[in-house]
């Protein structure tokens, strides 16, 4: 963690996933609990956060318990107990749920249909058409990952816990820049209004990053103005409709 700090890191982030979310047959080698308590504890001491990649319930609680400040998508092996989601929310840790890496995992064709929505075409390169259309293996795929994420996303944000867009492109299904698109749409159906969906990928990561030069329309900060032909605080698949940047 010393060495990742003098090398500039802003914060760090660990792996906490044996694989089995993703079917019985898969087997991840993985961190163990001391190693995830000590490297998260070293992380605070230089200052910065440590956030933590899980993919199950019980490794959220771990995790948390052992005073991560932010999860890297949302645990989706099962709907989580109350008392987890009340846990995050006392903690005051977020969440960056990456439902766009779920919807593939659970087969969902989602992305191909924004890869082939002609008005969103224009604005995709050659590789982020072939990434959207792309697909996991058979054994990775389970319908309930979209489910369970989507039960514990609207549990989480009925607590008051901080969900953050982020799509985690380069998987299956998934692409940089466009994948972000279909997230709005995702938070909006775990329960934010677009407009705390447009915050989540904005001005709340800017926060809970400590960016203070961006993520705000305001004088002085950092901006590249998205120009829409519609209004996507009433209906977020409006920014797809992109005029300009």
């Amino acid at each position: 963690v010393q060495a990742r700090i003098a090398q500039g890191s802003d914060f760090i982030k660990l792996v906490l996933d044996d694989g089995h979310a993703y079917g019985k047959d898969v087997n991840l080698p993985t961190l163990d609990a001391g190693r995830v308590q000590a490297v998260i504890a070293a992380a605070h001491a230089g200052q910065r956060m440590a956030l933590v990649h899980i993919a199950q319930v019980d490794d959220a609680r771990s995790v948390i318990e052992a005073g991560a400040d932010g999860l890297v998508h949302l645990y989706s092996d099962r709907i989580a107990e109350p008392a987890l989601v009340q846990l995050l929310a006392e903690r005051g840790a977020f969440v960056v749920p990456t439902f766009s890496v779920l919807a593939a995992l659970s087969g969902d064709d989602r992305a191909a249909q924004l890869a082939a929505d002609p008005v969103f075409a224009a604005s995709l390169d050659a590789s982020q058409r072939s990434m959207l259309t792309q697909r996991f293996p058979p054994l990775w795929r389970n319908p309930k990952h979209l489910e369970h994420a989507l039960a514990n996303a609207r549990a989480l944000h009925a607590a008051g816990v901080d969900l953050l867009a982020g799509s985690d492109a380069g998987n299956p299904g998934t692409a940089h820049g466009a994948s972000l698109h279909l997230e709005l749409e995702w938070l909006v159906q775990a329960g934010l209004s677009p407009e705390q969906a447009l915050r989540a990928a904005t001005a709340l990561p800017a926060s809970r990053f400590g960016l203070g030069d961006r993520g705000r329309i305001a004088a002085g900060l950092r901006a590249d103005l998205l120009l829409l032909a519609g209004d996507p605080t009433r209906e977020i698949c409006a920014t797809r409709q992109i005029r300009a940047v």
